[in-house]
């Protein structure tokens, strides 16, 4: 191709553009504006005061659009207050800022939850059964911490291992079940997280298990101050340590799943790949052999034996090979793109 006709070279512009639309981190944010926009349109559909005023909206349009936005505006409003900021109580700071520490220590097990979801789908699994586990991890860690007293920091320690030994037993019957059984992995995480719901509700209601003493109601004991974290900013918030082993955690599995394997890592890989490779190129050249016509042709039974001989040793061949061209046999001599393999082992003949 000439310099005249060369293609126009793409602005660096469009080039940043597309990456950082592209990326992770703005599907994020488009996600959550689409979950807003739909969330508006749901409010606008379903409020009283809309479908009243969409009566007449031929004659006064502004009394619907007004009802709309009065809708759609008080209900995020709202939620912005409840959970980030209430701009109400400004004058003191912090009251106002106290929603968003709600939040934080609310989502705090559900990032660590969402760890071991993303972990699963990393490798190729799809774990559903996420409220199960943490569900099972929860008692077991409430049982522990409500139930038997330790000194304070090797409660605290006793109590989160045991959390974690029950999620992962939980999330292991999925597995041993897979691989025992066969059996897909988001029925039967779906059908423990039912389990999980009615066994941990069945323990809150039983003397002697999860069901604090004198209780009637489904409710646990307390959890003794031994195994609580501690307050990150004071007993008027409920926000704790768990938040920041969360984050640390968050960037621990973020760290590995994006790391390159190392030179061992690599050598190793080769290694167990080369038995293979080499057992094929060993195929390819005994069936090569078996082509004893000094020109076969490409409708020979004989050609098109080592021809599919020389596309199974290289499935780069399958890409580049045509429907429609018939496949040129590699021990006639002919350079065809995935035939490099067999003529060097047809060349001993």
């Amino acid at each position: 191709m000439s310099d005249d006709t060369k293609a126009p070279e793409v602005p660096r512009s469009n080039q940043i553009i597309k990456e950082v639309l592209g990326g992770s981190a703005a599907i994020s944010v488009l996600a959550v504006v689409l979950a807003l926009v739909f969330g508006g349109i749901l409010m606008v559909l379903t409020d009283e005061t809309v479908a009243q005023t969409s009566a007449y909206f031929f004659s006064r349009p502004l009394d619907t659009l007004q009802a709309a936005w009065d809708a759609v505006a008080g209900a995020y409003s709202a939620l912005f207050r409840g959970s980030v900021f209430n701009y109400l109580r400004a004058e003191d700071f912090a009251v106002a800022i106290r929603p968003l520490t709600e939040t934080l220590a609310n989502a705090t097990p559900l990032i660590a939850a969402g760890l071991g979801v993303a972990l699963a789908f990393r490798v190729g699994l799809f774990n559903i059964g996420g409220r199960g586990q943490m569900l099972i991890a929860a008692a077991a860690a409430g049982y522990v911490g409500a139930y038997i007293p330790m000194p304070p920091v090797l409660h605290l320690v006793v109590a989160l291992i045991v959390g974690l030994i029950g999620g992962a037993l939980w999330g292991g019957l999925v597995g041993l079940l897979k691989a025992r059984t066969g059996a897909h992995e988001v029925i039967v995480t779906i059908m423990l997280n039912y389990i999980a719901f009615y066994l941990v509700s069945f323990l809150l209601r039983t003397p002697g298990a999860l069901q604090a003493p004198g209780q009637n109601n489904p409710k646990s004991g307390p959890m003794l101050e031994s195994a609580q974290f501690p307050a990150l900013l004071g007993d008027q918030y409920n926000l704790n340590l768990g938040f920041i082993l969360v984050i640390v955690a968050t960037i621990y599995v973020w760290y590995c799943s994006t790391a390159r394997p190392s030179a061992s890592d690599s050598a190793r890989s080769a290694r167990t790949r080369t038995p293979r490779a080499s057992r094929a190129s060993r195929s390819s050249a005994s069936t090569c052999r078996s082509c004893s016509s000094p020109e076969p042709s490409s409708a020979s039974p004989a050609s098109t034996r080592c021809s599919a001989t020389s596309r199974a040793a290289s499935p780069r061949g399958w890409m580049r090979a045509s429907a429609s061209t018939p496949s040129p046999s590699p021990c006639s001599g002919a350079r065809s793109p995935w035939a490099s393999s067999s003529r060097e082992s047809c060349s001993a003949r």
